[in-house]
């Protein structure tokens, strides 16, 4: 048998990489879901949340540059392939794999109002 130690992590901490504009999109969104997801393993946004959390400020006119929705789907879909956010996350549901994380506001059990809508658990 072999040995599994487990941590517990800091969710504030992963949010506030999730702004770094120095890491690669799919890292920062896989920061945003460990940093937001709730005990049933679910990170719902509002529309236009998830990129505005992965928006960054251009240095010299201070503009705030929001990635295309494109760009957001992509990061998102490196992030499932990497194994980090599961099939079926998306810019209104990021979800983190039950294998490696638990913990978080609310109760394990509550549905996700996002993927129950779409029929999906």
């Amino acid at each position: 048998m072999s040995l599994n130690p487990w941590a517990k992590h800091f969710q504030l901490v992963w949010e506030n990489r999730a702004g770094d504009p120095r890491l690669p999109l799919w890292l920062r969104v896989v920061s945003l879901a460990y940093g937001k997801h709730r005990a049933n393993g679910h990170a719902p946004f509002d529309p236009g949340q998830v990129a505005l959390v992965l928006s960054t400020v251009d240095p010299d006119t201070g503009e705030l540059i929001t990635p295309k929705r494109q760009n957001v789907h992509r990061a998102i879909k490196a992030a499932v392939d990497y194994g980090f956010i599961l099939d079926g996350s998306s810019s209104r549901c990021l979800v983190v794999p039950s294998h490696a994380v638990s913990g978080g506001l609310g109760m394990p059990g509550t549905p996700c109002r996002w993927h129950a809508k779409r029929g999906e658990q």
